[in-house]
């Protein structure tokens, strides 16, 4: 040993092949960016994702009225993978959802009644109002 590198260097055509895969690769992305932040790219995904969450809101609102299958216990912010470029407003959330138990029949048979007593209040209140 000499002190000079005992790997083998590469030669010059490695060395521009090396360098031509990177600006591909660098382009590539380049492109991929510039389909990301054009402004109709990012309205469409922006209109996509208030739609979604549109939905998700009127389907929660639905459950809880008709008693649906299930209810969200917690939403969360899922991590970009390493390496990959996020523009603002494209994180991911995962919910999870939890099934709804029946009401017991109690709390129902209580929901009728004080339905009962405020119906017979109002019919009893506009027959005073009449006189």
């Amino acid at each position: 040993m000499t002190g000079r590198d005992t790997e083998p260097r590469q030669t010059p055509a490695e060395i521009q092949a090396e360098i031509t895969r990177e600006q591909r690769r660098l382009a590539e992305t380049l492109d991929e960016l510039s389909e990301q932040a054009r402004p109709a790219n990012i309205a469409r995904r922006q209109i996509g994702r208030a739609r979604e969450r549109g939905a998700r809101i009127v389907d929660e609102a639905r459950a809880l009225v008709v008693g649906g299958g299930a209810v969200r216990v917690e939403s969360h912010l899922v991590a970009p993978e390493e390496g990959s470029i996020v523009i603002k407003g494209d994180d991911e959330v995962v919910t999870t959802y939890q099934s709804r138990r029946r009401l017991p029949p109690e709390a129902l048979i209580l929901a009728v009644g004080v339905g009962a007593v405020i119906a017979v209040g109002v019919v009893a209140w506009a027959v005073r109002r009449r006189k």
